[in-house]
């Protein structure tokens, strides 16, 4: 009898075991389909930063239109997209496999749930709906304007189709109003990608490091590198200031009393993206980018999707300190 028990009790432990190895091995999997979807989310990211000055000049309506001649992508970014496509097929697995979860692990799952039932939907929702703004536009110029045929051919303005489709970008209503409308319905997709990405760089870390797994340095940046970045920046009596050691903080003062504050995720050496949380349902998110003087120093700060132009000029926030 106390043979069968011993028996029994071996086996059982033998299952779980095997049971919390499949676990760590879906936990795995589902770091792997974190980065596969940061990747996806950069690819398209890295579209929208090329397209923002350009949405700059066209809104302020600071282009010529010989500059359309020089640069096609003037009048094609209305026309032109790169969609997200979110995966979760590991973390699917890991809903259905996952076995005795350790408080860490279900921590960890906790947030898993949130961001693919939740903010993966968000994503998904929004890039429909900015793709098929896009292709409203351009179904409204395949049936109104005679001169898209011209335009298709090549892809770009030419001889041909200059002087129509020139007057059309520099004179027709719709043109800007489409802009300014798809550049808002595409600040919804960028906006979720950005919570998105966020989410999943920490819950990247946080499994790696429940593994004991090495980051990949590309991803998980060395805050070390971004001295630059640290500073006082604005003008008047709202100033903002960028600090921290180990990590990076933004810090909004008016009066020397701080109204709010952000974490900052170096995206890149001139890029950085800022983070707020309150609650589950409650978040704040925007990118910006640094402006180099001639000496090759930070002097100041662009938020991304921001159009408003001062004294001629993108609106700047200056660095002071």
């Amino acid at each position: 009898m106390l043979g069968i028990l011993i028996a029994l009790y071996i086996n059982n432990w033998n299952n779980k075991r095997i049971g919390a190895e499949n676990t760590k091995l879906l936990f795995k999997e589902v770091s792997d389909e974190l980065v596969l979807n940061i990747d996806n989310i950069d690819r398209v990211l890295k579209y929208y930063l090329e397209k923002d000055p350009i949405y700059f000049k066209v809104l302020n309506k600071k282009v010529e239109p010989e500059d359309y001649r020089e640069n096609d992508n003037l009048f094609t970014l209305l026309m032109e997209w790169e969609r997200t496509t979110l995966v979760d097929d590991d973390f699917k697995a890991l809903l259905a496999g996952k076995e005795n979860l350790t408080e860490q692990q279900d921590s960890i799952f906790s947030e898993l749930k949130d961001l693919y039932g939740k903010r993966k939907v968000i994503v998904d929702r929004n890039n429909q709906l900015m793709v098929d703004a896009h292709m409203n536009y351009r179904d409204k110029l395949v049936n109104e304007q005679p001169w898209y045929s011209s335009f298709t051919i090549v892809w770009s303005i030419n001889d041909e189709n200059f002087d129509e489709v020139t007057r059309y970008a520099l004179t027709n209503p719709y043109y800007l109003n489409q802009m300014g409308e798809i550049r808002h319905i595409e600040g919804g997709h960028y906006h979720g990608m950005l919570f998105f990405r966020t989410k999943a760089l920490n819950l990247y870390k946080r499994i790696s490091e429940m593994l004991n797994i090495k980051k990949d340095t590309s991803l998980v940046k060395d805050i070390a590198d971004f001295e630059h970045v640290r500073g006082v920046y604005g003008r008047g009596e709202v100033k903002r200031e960028i600090s921290g050691v180990n990590e990076l903080k933004y810090k909004v003062f008016r009066n020397d009393s701080i109204i709010r504050g952000f974490d900052i995720h170096p995206y890149s050496k001139s890029y950085f993206i800022g983070f707020r949380q309150d609650s589950k349902d409650k978040d704040e998110n925007w990118m910006f980018r640094t402006v180099y003087g001639g000496n090759g120093q930070v002097i100041g700060l662009i938020g991304i999707q921001n159009m408003r132009e001062v004294d001629g000029k993108r609106e700047i926030l200056k660095k002071i300190e």
